[in-house]
């Protein structure tokens, strides 16, 4: 391939910077349209790949070099708009409700900024170039933010497994304004347990993922892992998750870039809480345009799956039920928690909070 034809896939919006490849040291990049990105919870491969029906084009580091050695200005006049989160805690609902065709397009969950986190867990340094880890964060930003116009700004919900990189991502995107997510102890758990063994996959990889961020956890052995049990390792995940935010609220520096939001205020009352959400962060999308939303089905349907019914009342039921069901062993995994890390919270406050 041409370097004029690899120039038009960095920086053409149809083409999607989809994951680093770090045994290749090469951004796969894969050709899709803006229409098509919209409306996906997960920017997974197999899903993409589905629906643009093309295979992947892949652009050297070296080729990539020199976006980061220049100060990306572009990232600062045209910043992306974060949604960070603390898993199970509604941020592809709100994603959702501030997507708007004329203002707006989300990044979903791009696994580019998983690539980033995770080079930072590795300790990362290139082969082929003078890059290490600190400068992927930066790089992910440029390249995703191509898909933010002049009439439209972008909007990046990243899987929670990049909050280690969120101090990284506010430095590059300077005054933005981001929201993260986060919800209480009964409310991670029973959210898990509703998801039956798939959630409790899903949780098992997250942890795996996470406690590389914590020296104390890093070096635990596979046998210790496995020994610990579901309710353990979900009690474990979701503290971990709030020390995490809650050492980002304590960065003075971010404490006019980012606010937190508990997951029930939005659940509860999402309407009023959208229209907080959006007027905050400053997406541009209408309050008229809300409004329609707000009568739409949206509001009645699973966020990461449109065929599925979602009431309130229909969750506090299924929780109700779980509850029931597993009863003294859902407060022995509370007092557990509790016991092992005295100063935590089982319904924390996290400073900062987005007023409603």
């Amino acid at each position: 391939m041409s370097f004029t034809s690899l120039k038009d896939v960095i920086f053409d919006p149809n083409y999607l910077a989809y994951k680093f490849n770090f045994n290749s040291e090469c951004v796969e990049f894969l050709p899709i349209s803006s229409e098509l990105l919209r409306g996906h919870s997960f920017l997974r491969a197999d899903a993409l790949r589905l629906n643009a029906g093309s295979s992947m084009v892949s652009v050297p580091l070296s080729s990539l070099v020199e976006l980061v050695e220049v100060e990306a200005q572009q990232l600062r006049m045209r910043p992306p708009r974060f949604i960070f989160h603390t898993a199970f805690c509604g941020s592809t609902f709100l994603s959702r409700c501030l997507e708007d065709e004329e203002a707006t397009i989300s990044l979903r969950e791009p696994q580019l900024l998983l690539d980033a986190a995770n080079a930072k867990r590795l300790n990362w340094n290139s082969n082929t170039t003078s890059l290490n880890h600190t400068h992927l964060p930066k790089l992910a930003l440029i390249l995703l933010q191509k898909h933010a116009t002049d009439a439209k700004r972008l909007i990046i919900k990243p899987v929670n497994s990049i909050n280690n990189i969120i101090p990284e991502l506010l430095i590059e995107t300077g005054p933005t304004k981001s929201l993260v997510l986060y919800t209480d102890a009964r409310n991670f758990l029973l959210s898990t347990m509703n998801k039956g063994e798939a959630g409790r996959q899903t949780i098992r990889a997250m942890f795996d993922l996470i406690r590389c961020d914590f020296p104390h956890l890093a070096h635990l052995g596979l046998s210790d892992v496995i020994h610990m049990s579901d309710l353990k390792i979900i009690m474990t995940l979701w503290r971990l998750q709030i020390e995490q935010i809650e050492q980002v609220l304590a960065i003075q520096e971010a404490l006019s870039q980012i606010k937190s939001l508990y997951a029930e205020d939005l659940i509860e009352n999402p309407s009023t809480v959208v229209l907080k959400a959006n007027q905050y962060l400053d997406t541009g999308v209408s309050e008229e345009s809300l409004q329609a939303l707000f009568a739409s089905d949206l509001f009645s349907t699973d966020a990461k799956q449109p065929n599925k019914g979602f009431s309130l009342e229909q969750r506090n039921e299924e929780y109700s039920a779980i509850e029931a069901f597993f009863g003294e062993d859902i407060q022995k995994g509370f007092q557990w928690l509790v016991k092992n890390n005295p100063n935590v919270s089982l319904q924390p406050i996290l400073t900062n909070t987005l007023e409603i």
